[in-house]
């Protein structure tokens, strides 16, 4: 083998593998809130406006999407990284696309942001996700394929848990 290409080979194999995740993301909406809480402890992109963000009296910064139940949370010792401009002031009223691993808290979908990097502000008319990106979209009765018919239940009720007997307290409390 040339001993040039094999001293290009290792970069060119890490930009594959680059492309390839780029390719390999999922990207859902921010009003998708099945969706999301099903992509629990997974990392996706999610896109949407922003609306209504603040920040608590602990300092955590809140960043809300409009017409939906996800956010993003930065606390406020993850704050560092972002010395410009805090997450609430910084992408408020703008159109975002977010990666990061989805959590829940209340039952709500969140992503901590901990990083900048991890958010890229939107053009009103980009383009997103980007062509080629794989929307994930979830089937609910509503668009699920209306031919299949229901699934007899096979299995019979359980019965109800019968009672268990009082406890004497003379055998474990002897005087």
């Amino acid at each position: 083998m040339n001993p040039g290409i094999r001293i290009l080979l290792p970069f060119l194999l890490i930009l594959d593998t680059g492309r390839a995740d780029e390719e390999n993301k999922i990207y859902l909406e921010a009003s998708q809130t099945a969706e999301l809480i099903a992509k629990e402890g997974q990392k996706v992109v999610v896109h949407g406006e922003t609306e209504g963000s603040a920040k608590s009296a602990s300092g955590t910064n809140f960043v809300n999407f409009k017409g939906s139940e996800f956010s993003l949370v930065t606390f406020k010792s993850d704050l560092e990284p972002f010395q410009e401009t805090e997450p609430h002031l910084a992408y408020d009223q703008k159109r975002l696309a977010v990666e990061g691993t989805i959590a829940l808290y209340q039952g709500k979908p969140q992503i901590k942001l901990t990083d900048p990097k991890q958010v890229t502000v939107l053009a009103p008319d980009a383009v997103f996700p980007p062509p080629g990106g794989k929307e994930e979209k979830i089937a609910t009765p509503a668009t699920a394929d209306k031919k299949m018919p229901p699934v007899p239940a096979t299995t019979p009720a359980p019965e109800p848990a019968k009672p268990k007997p009082p406890v004497d307290p003379s055998e474990y409390f002897k005087k």
